[in-house]
Parts: C-alpha cells; structure tokens; sequence
C-alpha cells in the first residue's frame, strides 16, 4: 500500500512539474499600439513588427493598428520597419503594453532593403557593397520622363549613358563602371519582378535602305523602352563583380534590379494621375547665311555662274531648314490610372497607363499603351503567392535622322549642303523641286517616308515562397520565382518610288518589312535558412536557375514597287536580308552563407557555379565567388562619438562575374551562294572557335559609409578596381590559311575608379525641410593586355577619327591625321569622361509645397563631331565664311588644331552643366479636401516641371551626349545629324480617391 501511494505521488508531482513547465512556456503578454507618419501624423499600414530576435511578427492594418503576442513573461524589443522610413526599436513588458510609434522617413536610405542575393536581402546599413538605388520618388517624382534609362541620368554614381538621338521612343546606351568587352555585352542585365527581361534594340532595316552601313545605325530603340516608368517602385544597381556575381554568366556588364509597385492591405485606392505637356527642340546651331562672294569663295568655277543665277532669283528670301525640321513643339501627354489595396489575404495593384507624344520633327512620335496587374496571396498563414503580369503595345515613328551614305534619307545629313536661298518646298500642285545640292530632297522623305515599329509585349512573373520550418529562432524557407518575356517587334520602312534618290535607282520604291519575336524564360528554385547563434544571425540559401533565350528575325526588302503600294508582293526585286535565329540555355547552380554578428560586423561569403550552350564547352560550370565584409564600428561599445558619428562602416568585397560569347562565335557560318543559276553554300572566311571562353571580370572594391549627426548627413565613398580577361577579339590570320579570322580570349581590360556621394538634411523644421545630395565619380579604363596586333576601329577612319585598340592605352581614345609614322597617328582625345557630378535637391516648404531640381556636370569626353564635318563641307555652318585669324582663308576651310584640317578639327570637346530636372508641386490641405469633397478624396496634387530645361556647353553639336552607333561599347561618343534632344515641360495633376 505504501509503495502504491509512493507510485501516485511520483506520478502526481511529475503531473504538476510538467503543468508548471508548460505555463511558463505559454506565459505570455499582448502588446497593441498605432504607427503614425512624423510629419503628416497619420496612420501607416503595412509596417511590419518584429519581435527582436525571434520569427515572430506582425503587420499594421489600415488604420495603422497592430497587435503582437509576446510569448514570455519578460521584456522584449519590437522592430518596426517600413519602406522609406527608418527602423526603430521600441522596448516593451508585462507592464508596458500600449505604444504609440512614430516613423521618420528615411531620407538618407539607411533602412533601405537591398538585394544581396538571388533569395536575399539585407538592409544598407549593414551593406558591404556599393549598391546604387532609385526610388520611386527619385525616378520619375520630380518630371515625366519618357523612358526607365532615360530617367537615371544623374541619378547614379558609376553610370555613364549616352542616347542615341532625341527621336521618340527612347534609344539609350548604359555602362557601369566603364566597359567590361570591347566588342561583346556592354549593356547590363535587367531584370524586372524576377524576370530576365530582354533589352535589345532589334533590327528595323533603316540603314540598309538608307546605305548607311551596319544595324547598329539603325537608330532603333533598345526595349527597355516599353517598361512604364510609373509603374517602378524601386531600381537597384549593381554595378561592379563585386555585388553582381551572384548572377554569374550574364552579369559582366552589370545588373539592374527592377521591382513594381504593389498593393497593400486596406481600403483600396484609386489614382488618377495626368500630364500634359510640349516639347521644343534644346538648341539649334544656327545656319549660314550666303552671299555672291561667299559662292565665288565655295563652289567650283564651273558652278558659280549656276549658284550666282539662282541666289539672285532668290530675291533675298532664305529658308531656315534647321527650323522648318527641328523648331516646333511637340504636344506630350501621359494619362494613368491606378487601382491599389487589399485585406490579411489578398493584396492587388492594377495600373493602367497611356502614353502618346509628338516628336518635334513632322510625323514623328511614340505611343505606349500598358496594362500591369500585380497580385498577392496568402494561401495559407506560410505560403504567399506573388504574381505580376504586364502587357505593353507601342507605336514608334521616328522619322529618319543619323547617318546615311549620300542616299538623302537622312534631314540632318542633307539639309547641311542645301543653301538657304534655294526652295525645297513643293509648288501649288504638290510637286516636290529637285535638290541639286545633294541627292535627296529631305522635306518629300519628310514628308513621304516611313520609319516605324510597333510592339506587343506580355512580360510574366511568379514567386511563390513556403515557410517550411518555423521557430521562435530559426526559420527554413523554399522560394520558387520565375517568368517570362515575350516581345513581337514589327517593323516598317519605306521610301516611295517617286523620291529623288529613288527615281535614279534601277529598281525604285523601296520598303523593309521586319518581324522580331523573342521569348526569354527563367526558373528559380532556393531553400533560405534563417537562424540565430547566439547573437549571431545566421542566413544559407542554396538553389538552382535555368534560363532559355529565343530570338526568330526575320527582314524582308522589296524594291521596284508599284506606284504607292508597300506590299511586298508588289515590287519587282524582293530578297530575304536578315532570317535569323537564336536558341541560348544557361544553367546554374549557387550557395551563399551570410552572418551578422549583432549588426556589428557582416560578413557574405558565396559562389556560382554556370554553364551555357554560347560557350565553347556547353556543359561545362564555370566558377564565380563572392566575399564581402562589413563592420558598423559605430555599434560597439567602446565608440564614444555617437553624438556626432553614429555611423561609420569601413566594407571590403570581392566577386566574380562573366560575359557570354555572342551567339555563333562557335561556328563557321555557310553564307549562301548563287552560282550559274544554280543555289548552294560557301564557307565564310570568319571561322568559328570551339575553345571559345567567357569574358571574366573580376572586381575588388573597397569602401567607408559615414553617418553624422543621427544620420542627417552621410557620407559613402568607394573605391573599385575591376579587371577583364577572356576579353574577345578577332585574330587576323594570313591569307594562305584560307580563313580571314577567328575569334580569340586573348584581350584583358582595367576599370579603376571612384564614387563619392555625400547627402543630408541641413535644414529640417516645422515647415520647412531641405535635403541635399551630392554626387561625383570617375572610372579610368586601360587596355591591359590585347595579345593581337595594334588596330583602330569605329566611325570612319582616321582622316575623321576613329579609336585605336593598343596595349597600354585605353580603347576610347580617339586618333587620326595626321599620320606620325607607318601605322601610328595622332591622338585627339578621349570619349571617356574626366569625371561626372550631379547634385539633387529637395525642399519641402509651408508644408504643402515641395520644390526638386537636378543638376549634371560632364567634365571631359571628347565626340567626332561629324555633324560638323557635313555643315563645314556644305558651306552652312554658322561663321562659315569667317575669317577669325585674318589669314584670308574662310573659317569653314581652315579649322584648328593646326596643322589644320586634320582629324583633331572633328574631336570637340563634350563637357556640359544641365539643368536636367525641376519641379514646383502643390498639395491641397486636408481641410480644404474635407470641405470640397466631403472626405471622398484623399490627395489632390498639382504642379509644374521640366527635364532639361538649361544646358551650358562649347560643344557644337545638339547634344553632347549623342551616341550614333547605339548600343557598343567602343564608339559611342560619334555624333552624325541626330534627332534634336528636347527641352521638355509638364503640368501635372494627381487625384487619389
């Protein structure tokens, strides 16, 4: 018996230990409070609330509420995060379970969230990198602008972008911390939700029809275009190896992150945003006038009688053509609308946008028309499902502009020989009058030509992420994100029969008839682990990425059409110029282990490992590491200055990236051949090369973030050096091989450079607040190896300037005549730039107004000026009969540096200060809403803005930052009678519901 009650009381105290255990594992405390705006006071839903050190969180509601369960009887310390406002740390208890939060935004971007791996992010403060980002607000919260890239001038540091000419529908050249390939990738990688995007600028056949040589002067938009800058919600940049060799074999030229703009829970929103506008062109250059001397002076005697007759039956009346093309407004207008918002579940972001702008040259213009729907939902408390799906429809007319091979097709090119004594117009029955100057009349192509393109785009996105293990200290993660990009890009360009140049031909009547379609894919697949060791948090993810390219060209030419017809069918000459096709898979396989000791010290380290069908070898994995280390001295104990530095973070990082051979480096190509009637093949002289290699960049970048006075000024400086071996170039072989050339990894390049940015809030009160940032950066990029022969290469050789690729020197510099020895010539300059700058502000005044301007300095970077070059040889170049140094010989034929009228008289210098954004904009007071609408309308918001609206430069040309070739990385710097850049100016309204 005695034995039996001793069993029941162990049986009972071990009940009553376990009952006692387990109310002290589920003792806990409810914490609710509100978060509120700092300078609006009011609510802010969608912050999250994290119980420090634990997987435990929240989310506030629409009236900015929140509740939190803290599972134990002790204190504990909320983390409150929002986009756009710094983190703050709040301590609760038993005794303290009520707060009131105030959020300040973050002004400075410390609490900014930014990628640092494929499934990972980490706020900038503890970032190791100099990861470059833009806002919303940043990107198009100060003016419209046309275009995504189009918008981040002057925004970056490390950036270098040229456009290609002003004409609608975009055209923009990117660099990152210089050029990583001298003949392959020079534009960065983009990817937009998840998606690898395509980015190219598809062949239109404009410079076949106009003989001006290669598609590179197509003059053709890149497709980066097609993306509605308004739909953005944030970009982040990675310029350099160092941040970007996570995404391994397609990231040598950089990475930009693009992600849009989605719906938070609570009461839906509805935004109604609309801008109207004009453009005008931002500078002419003037034309010279003529007189009978100045034609006795210019043309040939046998001409002189001819020119002499008919400036006389001018009767002293000219024809300014530079303004007739180029001087009239363009009528701008964007309309949008936003539909936004959601519960716990479902959060939905549905946008609708409307662009249609005139060019300032007649029958030119661009239109887009964009639909986008991003949805997300939680299907369970641990599986969220995010799904983002845009379709796009643009209509491009962009006139023809740029180079051309004396066809006419081209008004810049022709109207620099045309007098302007002599009449182009046509007479009362619509007969256009013969040029005699050159071989085109330029107001018939004007007004009979066509020069369009028009695309339909359906970009899909996925990512689909499942909690699979959850504690209070570790959390393990499966994410799966992919998508698609689907492009159809159709394009159009005639010449009718009855043109000038067209009635000389054998076969008049000449149009292109172009289809494009490409279709990238990618997947996705990570497992994340997040977990703590003491107080070190811990985060691994592993996973596996497959991405397939597909491009099918095709480019029809008929010429001989039958009078106004465009049917192909229909001309008397039709040949297949371009049918094309691309079929590219890369896989690749990555681990990434990141630690962060207390937000002290963080530390990254991680490899990728990738292969590809463009490699010489398509099944081998070629290897990119990765390490990063970052220590906030300012978070330890022993830092006694936090009154005055509360952050300083000196950060090392390495990384490695590459760039793909282009598609058929591999492969000796069979060129078709017709002999005797009969249809067959030749071997092209270019020979393939199977041991072709990836272009690999390596990058060491060193850095120190400051922060002072509670962080209302930082200071982030960086300092990077990238190398690039595996460089690709064509080896020249002898001629007795029977192969003309072969493509070789011999070349290795070296970018070294600084970026500075400093920003702050100088002046924060009440009612008025100013923040200030101020940016510079250089790059100094060497050709450190070529392993071929000396050679010159872009534009038109050297009598006008061309570059020169030599070992020691750097590829943008520019040479020419005269010749110094055999094969050696002068050196002109420079494309590259000394250095750039840019400083942004922003002042919130009387609190309902807010005035933003931007300003971008260019020092240094030289352009072959061949507009000029067309003017001095047509006689129509302001000054032109000039006589400046009195030597009796007229400026036009006698231009410095001596000895004169060599190639340096082309090489100008492209230096500029622009006025590149400025904006006034007003929000009405809450009350007056209150009183007009009866709180049915939440914010009205009107203003007034411009995009380069001042420019100070010596530069003789349109625009200093012109880019006739497009897209190449060597070459960019060569200007030829581009579209006009334009000075543009918006009114705006927003209306939110």
């Amino acid at each position: 018996m005695k034995n039996n009650y001793s069993n029941y009381f162990k049986v009972l105290g071990a009940l009553c230990l376990l009952l006692l255990i387990s109310g002290v594992s589920w003792a806990q405390y409810t914490v609710k409070g509100t978060v509120r705006d700092e300078a609006s006071k009011t609510a802010l839903p969608g912050v999250n609330i994290i119980v420090k050190g634990t997987n435990t969180g929240a989310i506030t509601d629409a009236l900015g509420n929140f509740q939190i369960a803290i599972n134990n009887n002790d204190k504990a310390t909320l983390v409150f995060t929002f986009i756009g406002y710094l983190s703050q740390n709040v301590e609760v208890s038993p005794s303290k379970t009520n707060v009131e939060i105030i959020l300040v935004e973050d002004v400075t971007k410390l609490e900014e969230v930014v990628v640092t791996g494929l499934a990972s992010d980490i706020k900038r403060s503890n970032l190791a990198n100099a990861v470059s980002t833009v806002s919303a607000k940043e990107l198009i919260g100060t003016t419209q602008i046309q275009t995504v890239d189009n918008a981040l001038y002057g925004k970056l540091t490390g950036v270098n972008i040229n456009t290609n000419g002003g004409a609608p529908g975009g055209g923009v050249s990117v660099q990152l911390r210089g050029i990583a390939s001298l003949v392959g990738a020079s534009q960065p990688l983009y990817i937009v939700d998840g998606v690898y995007i395509n980015n190219a600028t598809n062949r239109s056949g404009r410079a076949t029809v106009t003989q001006a040589g290669a598609s590179n002067q197509d003059d053709a938009p890149n497709r980066l275009a097609d993306i509605n800058p308004n739909d953005i919600e944030s970009i982040e940049v990675l310029k350099g190896p160092s941040a970007a060799a996570i995404y391994g074999t397609r990231a040598n030229a950089g990475v930009i992150i693009i992600t849009t703009k989605r719906g938070k829970a609570g009461k839906s929103k509805i935004s109604f945003e609309q801008d109207l506008g004009f453009a005008r062109p931002q500078r002419l250059l003037g034309v010279d006038n003529w007189s009978e001397e100045k034609i006795r002076t210019f043309f040939p005697a046998a001409r002189q009688a001819i020119e002499i007759e008919r400036f006389r039956q001018s009767a002293g009346r000219t024809y300014d053509y530079e303004k007739y093309f180029y001087d009239n407004t363009a009528l701008l207008s964007n309309t949008r609308l936003n539909i936004s918002g959601g519960n716990d579940k479902t959060t939905f972001f549905i946008s609708g946008a409307l662009t249609d702008e005139d060019g300032i040259i007649r029958r030119t213009g661009f239109k887009r028309r964009s639909l986008r729907a991003n949805i997300d939902h939680k299907l369970t408390e641990g599986i969220k499902l995010n799904v983002s799906s845009n379709y796009i429809n643009s209509e491009t007319d962009r006139g023809f502009t740029g180079n051309q091979n004396n066809t006419g097709a081209s008004i810049g090119y022709n109207i620099a020989y045309v007098p302007n004594y002599f009449n182009l117009f046509p007479n009362e029955a619509g007969v256009y009058p013969i040029n005699p100057y050159f071989s085109e009349n330029p107001v018939a192509v004007t007004d009979k030509g066509i020069n369009n393109s028009k695309v339909h785009r359906f970009i899909q996105s996925f990512n689909l992420t499942a909690n699979l293990l959850k504690t209070d200290n570790s959390l393990l993660r499966f994410i799966a994100q992919g998508g698609l990009d689907f492009t159809q890009n159709s394009t159009l360009v005639y010449l009718p029969e009855d043109l000038q140049f067209q009635v000389g031909q054998a076969n008049p009547g000449d149009a292109l008839v172009g289809k494009t379609e490409n279709l990238n894919t990618n997947l996705q697949l990570a497992l994340t682990y997040n977990f703590n060791v003491g107080q070190v948090n811990f985060n691994s993810q592993v996973g596996t990425v497959r991405l397939n390219f597909r491009e099918n060209s095709l480019l029809n030419r008929s010429r001989g059409l039958a009078p106004g017809q465009k049917n192909l069918r229909q001309g008397t000459v039709q040949e297949i110029i371009q049918d094309f096709g691309v079929f590219a898979k890369d896989v690749g396989v990555f681990a990434q282990q990141e630690a962060n000791w207390n937000d002290k010290v963080i530390a990254t380290v991680g490899v990728r490992w990738d292969k590809s069908t463009l490699n010489g070898n398509a099944d081998k994995f070629y290897a990119f590491p990765k390490a990063s280390l970052a220590v906030n001295v300012a978070n330890f104990d022993f830092w006694k200055f936090k009154s005055v530095v509360n952050q300083v973070k000196p950060r090392v990082a390495y990384g490695e990236t590459a760039g793909l051979p282009d598609f058929g480096r591999t492969f000796t190509a069979l060129n078709a051949a017709n002999i005797g009637g009969l249809l067959g093949s030749t071997v092209s002289t270019i020979a393939g090369n199977t041991n072709i290699l990836p272009e690999r960049a390596t990058e060491l970048e060193f850095g120190l973030d400051l922060g002072l006075f509670d962080n209302r000024v930082v200071i982030e400086a960086t300092y990077y050096d990238k190398k690039t071996k595996n460089n690709i170039q064509n080896l020249t072989l002898s001629p007795s091989v029977g192969i003309s050339s072969t493509p070789s990894n011999l070349a290795e390049l070296s970018n070294k450079g600084w970026e500075v940015s400093l920003g702050g809030t100088p002046v924060q009160k009440d009612n008025i607040r100013w923040f200030t940032r101020l940016m510079y950066w250089n790059n100094r990029l060497l050709t450190s190896r070529l392993g071929i022969p000396t050679y010159t290469t872009g534009a038109f050789g050297t009598a006008l300037g061309t570059f020169l690729i030599q070992e020691g020197v750097s590829p943008n510099t520019i040479v020419g005549t005269p010749q110094i020895s055999p094969g050696v010539f002068t050196v002109w300059g420079n494309s590259q730039p000394d250095f750039q700058m840019s400083w942004f502000n922003e002042v919130n005044f009387l609190k309902n107004f807010q005035f933003t301007m931007l300003w971008h300095l260019k020092q240094g970077g030289d352009n072959i000026n061949l507009t000029a070059f067309l003017t001095d040889s047509g006689g129509t170049t302001p000054g032109w009969f000039g006589d400046d140094n009195g030597d009796g010989i007229p400026n036009g034929r006698q231009r410095p540096p001596a000895p004169y009228n060599n190639a340096g008289r082309w090489v100008q210098d492209a230096s500029y200060l622009r006025l590149r954004e400025i904006a006034l904009y007003y929000t009405l007071p809450k009350n007056v809403l209150s009183n007009l609408f009866k709180d049915k309308v939440d914010r009205i918001r009107i203003g007034v803005s411009g995009n380069n609206i001042f420019t100070s430069t010596k530069y003789f040309g349109y625009d200093p930052e012109t880019s006739t070739f497009g897209a190449q990385s060597i070459a960019s710097g060569v200007d030829i009678a581009p579209y006009p850049t334009q000075r543009r100016i918006f009114g705006h309204l927003v209306i939110d519901f």
